[in-house]
């Protein structure tokens, strides 16, 4: 009972618990068949809760585990233990007085469809019942059809009679021990599950949160979650290479999830335009441009009649025909002109490769300059704010908006620095807060360098950088095939940026299939 109470103690998985819960207790009785229920709801009246089938073996037949769930009522033997709390032992069930007489004072009535289907005999019963520590019957153990000494098998009809006896004293008393240690085992492992399911909440109304800043990264998080827990499992399963003794456990696995989940969570203190921000110009700033120079074209159109005026005023009508169309062939050159430069400037605001000769022609038109009607200087076709946001060599945002949006990685550092996380996941924080660092130390925030680099957070650089190039949902640029992506990170890989080995499982096993749907190329 002392080695059976530490195996309970140290299994938090449920299906695993009461398998372990079932055997034992199927040992210790030399029980030929038996089964595990669990009580569910929260009712104050236990009649209307449900009982929940989760667990079965039985030696002498092969019997599908199907689970099922019933009602709580005292016409079943594992209803009436919930009911009452009290151990239940049926000697004989296929002896059973009438209802309510005799040997049945429970009342029940044997059910034996499924002894027809199998063709077996549930004969002895003893159900015991698992009790927590606020004196609730949270489940029942039933145990059927105790073998007699010598007995392994019952197959023919006349085993049943010969070979199966009533489950005696020394079975109740065992089986009531590991009752009772069950009971707090079970407990303690479905309060761990409500904490978690707890904090799974948490952690996806976190995603929620970031994504509704950010929703051209929706199912960002998950994905990368998906990628980098993927490929911790085929680093479990590797058998050569660097890696070949690394091996992640659940709760490793628990932890990376988390990590991942979360690592953008630092965007909530992200300045939401910068966040979103698709283009190289803010769409206000763009609208001003194109306001400007509708204003100049007319302060063209304006100064061209004015001329005209002019000229009829002054010149002879031959004179005047002759500068009329010189006008305007010049306003149509001028017009020309700042159309060019109008469409050059929308087609840099794409978040693109700057075309050659790109930023000097920006700061050219920067130095251009329009007047007024009496030829004051208004202000320059483009203001030093805009020119250089037109000047990005790559992407959309300035190095001053670049930083803050790396400063996310801090944010979410410092966020989940401020949970009590419990032994099993402390380090949550750093693998999150290094997915974005790199081997040769060019990464941020902290410019580590190799192993200071947590391996979790080696994977989940992969993972998120994998993800960023393929996504569909990014404005700001088309998803990338797979092929091109796998090319672009094995140039980080030769640089010297990423983990070669990981990214070669990463491959090999083709985790990168993981967050492929249908429809998806490569």
């Amino acid at each position: 009972l002392i080695s059976i109470g530490r195996a309970l103690s140290q299994e938090r998985d449920i299906q695993s618990l009461l398998a372990i819960i079932l055997r034992r207790a199927c040992e210790v009785t030399n029980a030929d068949a038996g089964s595990v229920y669990i009580v569910e709801g929260h009712n104050e009246e236990v009649a209307q809760r449900i009982l929940r089938f989760a667990v079965s073996q039985n030696d002498s037949r092969e019997i599908p585990s199907t689970g099922f769930t019933m009602n709580v009522s005292s016409s079943s033997i594992v209803g009436s233990c919930v009911l009452t709390g009290d151990v239940l032992n049926v000697r004989d069930l296929y002896g059973l007085d009438e209802p309510g007489t005799g040997n049945n004072p429970w009342g029940f009535v044997h059910d034996r469809s499924f002894d027809d289907k199998y063709r077996y005999q549930t004969r002895s019963v003893l159900a015991v019942p698992m009790i927590s520590a606020r004196a609730e019957v949270i489940g029942v153990i039933q145990l059927i059809n105790k073998r007699g000494k010598g007995w392994l098998q019952l197959d023919l009809p006349q085993d049943f009679d010969d070979g199966v006896n009533p489950f005696d004293d020394v079975s109740v008393a065992y089986v009531s021990a590991l009752a009772s240690q069950a009971g707090i085992a079970l407990e303690n492992v479905l309060l761990y599950e409500e904490v978690k399911t707890l904090f799974d909440g948490f952690v996806k109304a976190a995603v929620t949160a970031i994504e509704s800043r950010d929703p051209t990264t929706s199912g960002h998080s998950e994905r990368v979650a998906e990628l980098t827990v993927g490929l911790a499992k085929a680093v479990n399963r590797a058998d050569s290479g660097m890696y070949r003794e690394t091996r992640f456990s659940r709760d490793d696995l628990t932890q990376i999830q988390y990590a991942a989940l979360l690592h953008d969570f630092g965007k909530v203190g992200v300045r939401e335009h910068i966040l979103v921000k698709a283009k190289k110009l803010y769409e206000h700033e763009r609208e001003l441009i194109l306001q400007r120079f509708q204003l100049i074209k007319r302060g063209f159109k304006v100064e061209g009649l004015e001329r005209k005026v002019q000229y009829l005023m002054e010149s002879s009508r031959e004179q005047a025909q002759e500068h009329l169309a010189s006008i305007d062939r010049n306003l149509v050159d001028k017009v020309a002109e700042l159309d060019d430069i109008i469409k050059f400037i929308l087609t840099s605001n794409e978040p693109t490769v700057l075309e050659q000769g790109g930023f000097e022609r920006i700061a050219t038109i920067a130095g251009m300059s329009f007047t007024d009607d009496h030829g004051t200087v208004i202000g320059p076709f483009l203001n030093a704010g805009e020119a250089t946001s037109l000047q990005i060599r790559r992407g959309s945002l300035t190095e001053e908006e670049r930083l803050e949006i790396n400063s996310h990685v801090v944010h979410s550092y410092n966020f989940l620095c401020q949970i009590p996380w419990s032994r099993t996941l402390r380090d949550v924080p750093d693998i999150a807060g290094g997915h974005h660092e790199k081997l040769d130390g060019t990464g941020y925030p902290r410019g580590l360098k190799g192993d200071a680099i947590p391996i979790p957070a080696r994977m989940m650089a992969i993972a998120d950088i994998y993800d960023a190039l393929t996504a569909k949902d990014r404005p700001y640029k088309k998803a990338i095939p797979v092929e091109k992506a796998l090319d672009i990170l094995s140039g980080d890989v030769k640089r010297g940026q990423l983990d070669a080995n990981l990214f070669d499982v990463f491959v090999s096993q083709r985790v990168w299939g993981l967050t492929q749907r249908d429809g998806d190329s490569g």
